[in-house]
């Protein structure tokens, strides 16, 4: 059996001839043996060469990070996610460089507008159906809506966006695919406002792109705190169970947890009280409609398991 360095060595011979499809053997072998940054760059060249293009961005994928470092990095990763048709995933990577990399992110708009351009000439049957079967999300059970989602990102800017305003007010939707199509318009950088049915099944109008990231506006660090206050030394199994199950209400209030939960210390205290069996039997109105909410969402939650 070969060593990772005898196998990278015999790959780089294999590029240096043009042997593209041995030298992919050999990288994916080393790969196979030990992850790194730098021979999932060498394999992903190589599967490039030889067109398998959805292999590629998929492996790029895990270090999407570190080919958003460089423009000729991010331009490869670009590359293997637009010739697989993953038109929303090129975006989302791409918009991820608005901060640093301004205007390679506007060059790269205007290329991959006119990849999808050419796309809806020569997939439009194949788009339509994926735009159809978009738009029936909620016609299917919530544990397949996450693989049609994922379905989605290969539709173009043009028509996820239209489909997606129609899904953010779709009352038969489960409230967690709701909340990944407008995570989805914020990483897309969607600067138009839209209509987005919250949790209380009463609409809010916002923009995407000015949205914060999950988990980070001032009520969620409030309670995350709050949380980390009362248990993170007093009970680390139950802190760290907790964590996650806070982390799913957050998902489900965003983009606006302000509107139910009005005091974060009474929020936690009624989380830890609910499962843990030992919930107050005098709450206040406010409390009361905290515990309500938290109780949805754990009712939600079991739709996700059957």
């Amino acid at each position: 059996m070969k060593t990772t360095a005898q196998l990278i060595t015999v790959g780089e011979a294999a590029v240096a001839d043009g042997k593209w499809s041995l030298a992919a053997s050999q990288f994916e072998a080393a790969y196979q043996q030990e992850q790194s940054y730098a021979l999932n760059l060498k394999l992903v060249m190589a599967l490039r060469h030889t067109k398998k293009f959805t292999q590629a961005s998929e492996l790029a994928l895990e270090y999407e990070a570190d080919y958003l470092k460089t423009d000729q990095t991010a331009d490869v990763l670009i590359d293997c996610l637009c010739q697989s048709q993953q038109f929303i995933q090129a975006r989302l990577s791409a918009q991820q460089r608005a901060a640093t990399a301004p205007v390679w992110l506007q060059t790269t708009k205007k290329q991959l507008s006119a990849v999808e351009q050419l796309a809806e000439t020569t997939m439009q049957q194949t788009l339509k159906t994926t735009m159809k079967q978009f738009y029936h999300l909620s016609d299917l059970p919530v544990t397949s809506q996450m693989t049609r989602l994922a379905a989605a990102k290969h539709l173009t800017y043009a028509k996820y966006l239209t489909a997606a305003k129609f899904l953010l007010v779709d009352p038969f939707l489960h409230q967690l695919s709701r909340v990944e199509v407008l995570y989805t318009l914020k990483g897309l950088g969607v600067e138009s406002s839209v209509t987005f049915q919250w949790l209380d099944e009463t609409s809010l109008t916002v923009v995407p792109n000015v949205l914060p990231a999950m988990g980070q506006d001032q009520v969620s660090l409030a309670v995350q705190a709050a949380l980390q206050q009362q248990l993170a030394h007093q009970d680390v199994v139950l802190y760290e169970s907790l964590q996650g199950l806070l982390s799913l209400q957050l998902m489900y209030l965003y983009p606006s947890p302000e509107k139910i939960v009005t005091n974060a210390q009474s929020w936690v205290e009624l989380l830890i009280g609910s499962q843990t069996g030992q919930l107050s039997p005098k709450l206040t109105v406010s409390e009361q409609k905290m515990l309500d909410t938290q109780q949805k969402i754990q009712q939600l939650n079991l739709e996700l398991a059957q």
